[in-house]
């Protein structure tokens, strides 16, 4: 998707992210990969204080083919958590990755954007697993320096200590377009939103793959 207001042309204009990408698309096309990232289902914008105190970042992705956006979690000083179809770059080279933390992309200074100078996808993304086609989209990105000292890291879930037990309530948020009803009413991208009120269904027994009830709010398309 194209993102808007970006004001950040001069900023990622010299830098470009040394990814470590998969280059296996599978079954699916460019334009099917960005539809999975394109849209929070309901849900209300989030606050500033809910981007940093979440560490919730917005990634401005540039291609030849123009930019996209997509969201990742601060998980330490230099590393964001995100989705490895992000990172793919089978259809189009990444020439750079612009890590913004506001709770607004337009709202973006030099002070609160970093840029990614190394990303890691998942070894098996989009592989199939047991024939059960598991995609393992899940990936990481360095930063070239540290994130804004105001950014608190995301807590990340233990199995050992806090595992997510059917039921437990979570907030899903993310940068892209709003959509209520699974109809898309406004272009939002660019603005966090989030969505409270989702219920885990289930945990698979390894612990790496929930389930979510999503009936009529979320992330899911």
């Amino acid at each position: 998707m194209k993102t808007k207001n970006l004001k950040l042309a001069i900023l990622t204009a010299s830098l470009t992210l040394l990814a470590s990408c998969s280059k296996d698309t599978g079954s699916k096309t460019p334009s099917e990969l960005e539809l999975i990232a394109s849209n929070i289902v309901g849900g209300e914008n989030a606050s500033d204080k809910f981007q940093k105190d979440n560490g919730v970042v917005a990634l401005v992705i540039r291609t030849a083919d123009g930019e996209g956006l997509c969201s990742g979690t601060l998980i330490s000083k230099k590393i964001v958590l995100t989705a490895a179809h992000c990172l793919d770059s089978s259809s189009s080279p990444i020439q750079s990755i612009a890590v913004v933390f506001t709770q607004e992309i337009a709202k973006a200074t030099k002070e609160t954007v970093r840029f990614g100078i190394k990303g890691r996808a998942h070894e098996l993304f989009l592989s199939s697993a047991g024939g059960k086609g598991a995609w393992n989209d899940i990936a990481l990105i360095k930063l070239n320096e540290d994130a804004p000292a105001n950014i608190k890291f995301a807590k990340l879930p233990s199995l050992v200590l806090a595992p997510l037990a059917p039921k437990t309530p979570i907030i899903q948020a993310g940068f892209g377009k709003a959509e209520t009803s699974r109809t898309p009413t406004s272009d939002t991208s660019g603005i966090l939103r989030q969505v409270s009120g989702i219920e885990v269904i289930s945990v698979v027994q390894n612990g790496k793959e929930l389930f979510l009830k999503e009936p009529d709010k979320g992330s899911c398309n």
